[in-house]
């Protein structure tokens, strides 16, 4: 599973080439089918702008692809390479930008979360190991609360 990513296309295996592939040898995957990501780059015709190597880009254009796509979603796109830089849709979809911003705030938060179950219910011993407490932390016992003295003499 580690080295399923670093290996060669094998589209019998579902690992279809992708954009990698496409923007060193475009010519070598005409009529192969390939899946790939990229970002809107034009709506009309709708092409798309994928990275490879060391921050280069391969642009396509995407037809017969069913989506409402904006510039600037990230489109992924499943189909046929086709001469000219232009890829026949078999499936493709979109994701808009607000979406991978919601993504990393639930994930922020979600990591908070985590840390602090961990803080409650965890503590380090003297070999800084992890021991579980005896008792789950509270966070009145973290924040003292200050002790109101009243001066009734006054």
């Amino acid at each position: 599973m580690v080295w399923f990513g670093s290996l060669a296309p094998a589209p019998e295996a579902g690992a279809y080439p992708g954009s990698e592939e496409l923007g060193t040898d475009y010519d070598a995957w005409v009529g192969d089918q390939v899946s790939l990501t990229g970002t809107v780059i034009d709506t009309d015709p709708l092409t798309i702008s994928a990275e490879y190597g060391a921050g280069e880009q391969v642009r396509l254009r995407v037809s017969n692809a069913a989506v409402d796509a904006q510039q600037g979603d990230t489109l992924s796109v499943y189909g046929v390479v086709e001469p000219d830089r232009e890829l026949s849709s078999l499936n493709a979809y979109t994701v808009p930008p607000g979406n991978y911003l919601y993504m990393y705030a639930v994930s922020f938060l979600a990591g908070l979360w985590v840390l602090g179950r961990i803080i409650r219910s965890w503590r380090l011993d003297e070999t800084w190991s992890l021991v579980p407490r005896e008792a789950p932390l509270r966070i009145r016992d973290i924040i003292s609360r200050p002790k109101h003295t009243e001066d009734h003499d006054a």
